[in-house]
């Protein structure tokens, strides 16, 4: 390589150093208030949610379950996650798989065990599959649970037998008087 051509190869190589710092620099500028791109996932799971309602209003119930799917999995640990997988249980119960449906609405139910439709819409599921005996017969055994009293007065209600059901409801009201859901239960009772 002669001189002049290591004189050219120099001043290239410094055009172009330079050039890609002040691209550089110009594209750090350009990223000044990242902080305020930060992906919020409630936000998003909200926007998830309302465009499943959308779909589910319009009776898309594939479309609906796929975003209530990824507003679940966005924020699974904020509190409206119950309703998104309540949500998810709805659209496999149109799209006629309510034993899918048990599992979502379980996990509705131990996210947020004082709404009393997720029970009732298990209740529902049980009935539809014919496991609401064999379900009913868990529920009652496992007494650990007092919420479990809860499920199995619906369970009786959805199988027609009003009596039991309401029997079993005024036996939690009693056993457990401060709990929350006792109000919305005394509502149920007054309707029956």
């Amino acid at each position: 390589m002669n001189l002049k051509s290591k004189i050219i190869y120099i001043l290239l190589s410094t055009v172009i150093l330079l050039t890609s710092y002040t691209l550089a620099d110009s594209s750090l500028r350009g990223l000044k208030g990242y902080e305020e791109n930060v992906i919020d996932a409630t936000r998003n799971a909200r926007l998830h949610s309302n465009m499943g309602n959308i779909y589910f209003d319009e009776k898309n119930y594939t479309a609906a379950l796929k975003e209530y799917q990824i507003a679940y999995n966005l924020n699974p640990n904020d509190p409206s996650s119950s309703v998104y997988l309540y949500n998810i249980a709805r659209c496999f119960i149109n799209l006629g798989a309510p034993s899918i449906a048990i599992t979502p609405l379980k996990g509705a139910i131990n996210k947020n065990y004082t709404n009393l439709i997720y029970y009732e819409t298990l209740a529902d599921c049980f009935v539809k599959i014919n496991t609401a005996k064999k379900e009913l017969k868990n529920y009652l055994n496992d007494t650990k649970n007092p919420y479990n009293k809860i499920m199995a007065g619906f369970i009786y209600l959805k199988m027609g037998d009003k009596i039991t059901a309401r029997t079993i409801f005024d036996d939690f009201i009693n056993e457990y008087p401060k709990m929350i859901v006792v109000q919305d239960i005394k509502t149920l009772i007054k309707k029956l």
